[in-house]
């Protein structure tokens, strides 16, 4: 079903300058939820898990960040949640994948460094601090915190550089990346040319390719938390 919004910015642009923008990505059903709806919603612990996602990204950056959520299934509804958040509607959520969420969102950000997540995660902050701000990186999870099904990274570990992300690998992709504002415009073109029904991963390979040749690093955060809640069991 698709939104009856006549806009796909729910709510305003931001003005001011700011340093990192954190794109939340939201647009999906939630089909493996028994609640059939946002996952970021669900309540984990003490409250919902985009309440956890934007208390550790202002725990972690004093300074004016602007956070935007991609908002598709029962969009009015993460509306009505989320006050003040400032909300793009991907209206494609239904026949596009998160390609055209990410891509939204960088169209609707000011240039700086880019922060993606995904909806459904609960992490501490160390999986949002990367070693520097000069190069893109994702966080990985050694230690099986993250479901064996979930997407993993091939790494050079000598160089600390990722070479394919895929299923069945050992090393987990923790499903956050970052991107420095140096690599923002090839970032903004790649996907505005991007096959928008890849999914985020799918995204992240393309970007290794020509003729873009980005070069991806990764870290761990061996003390850190971390837990995709996929359906409510999940929360137990």
């Amino acid at each position: 079903m698709t939104s009856k919004l006549k806009t796909r910015y729910l709510t305003g642009t931001k003005e001011n300058n700011t340093h990192s923008t954190f794109i939340l990505l939201n647009a999906g059903a939630g089909r493996r939820t028994k609640n059939y709806g946002n996952k970021c919603l669900i309540k984990y612990q003490d409250k919902k898990i985009i309440d956890h996602q934007i208390d550790a990204i202002k725990k972690t950056y004093s300074h004016d960040v602007d956070i935007i959520v991609v908002a598709g299934f029962m969009a009015l509804n993460l509306l009505q949640k989320l006050g003040n958040i400032r909300i793009i509607e991907n209206i494609q959520y239904e026949t596009l994948n998160i390609a055209e969420s990410m891509r939204l969102a960088v169209n609707a950000s000011l240039k700086g460094d880019v922060f993606f997540i995904h909806g459904d995660l609960f992490f501490t902050p160390s999986f949002i601090i990367p070693p520097d701000k000069h190069h893109i990186y994702i966080p990985v999870d050694k230690k099986n915190r993250m479901q064996k099904d979930e997407v993993g990274v091939i790494v050079e570990e000598t160089l600390g550089d990722v070479k394919n992300f895929a299923y069945g690998l050992p090393i987990k992709w923790c499903q956050i990346s970052f991107f420095p504002s140096t690599s923002f415009e090839i970032l903004k073109t790649a996907l505005n040319n991007v096959d928008k029904n890849l999914n985020s991963f799918e995204v992240l390979n393309y970007l290794m390719e020509k003729p873009y040749h980005m070069d991806i690093r990764y870290f761990e955060s061996p003390k850190g938390k971390i837990k995709e809640i996929d359906s409510i069991r999940d929360t137990k």
